[in-house]
Order: structure tokens, then C-alpha cells, then sequence
């Protein structure tokens, strides 16, 4: 049986690992402010691409509100 702990984990890991991966806020900026310096604030810029490859390698899961239903059933059961 799958329990609460491991339901939730499956569903937050896509979320933890973007969270993990991201430079922080002020190394966005300075991307940002490197791309509008030189015109790509476009999907040629470096944000766009660093974002992007974080994205692309921590794909939101295609069935997150039943993974969503199926951790709150869970709860309820354990709370039955």
C-alpha cells in the first residue's frame, strides 16, 4: 500500500527538483538583463534556455489532478 508520505513525495518531486535546478533570483535577473541588452528577450536568450532545460528535464506530471485526488483519498482513508 502507498502511503500518504509517498504519494505526496511523487507529486511535489517534479516541483522540488524545478526548485533545485533554478539558479537563484538575482542569477535570472542578470540573464534577463543580459538578454534585453542584447535584444533576446526571445526564445535565442540564455534565460529562456536555462529556464526552458529545467523545465524539459522536470516535466510536470501529465496527470497531476488525479495523483492530487488519489493523495487526498488516501488522507481521508487514513482519517476513516
Amino acid at each position: 500500500m502507498i502511503t500518504i508520505d509517498k504519494k505526496f513525495d511523487k507529486i511535489s518531486e517534479w516541483s522540488n527538483n524545478r526548485k533545485k535546478d533554478y539558479k537563484d533570483i538575482r542569477g535570472q535577473l542578470d540573464m534577463l538583463y543580459d538578454d534585453m541588452k542584447n535584444d533576446k528577450l526571445n526564445t535565442d536568450g540564455e534565460w529562456y534556455k536555462a529556464i526552458k532545460k529545467v523545465k524539459d528535464d522536470n516535466p510536470k506530471p501529465n496527470n497531476l489532478e488525479e495523483l492530487k485526488q488519489e493523495l487526498a483519498d488516501l488522507i481521508i482513508e487514513d482519517n476513516a
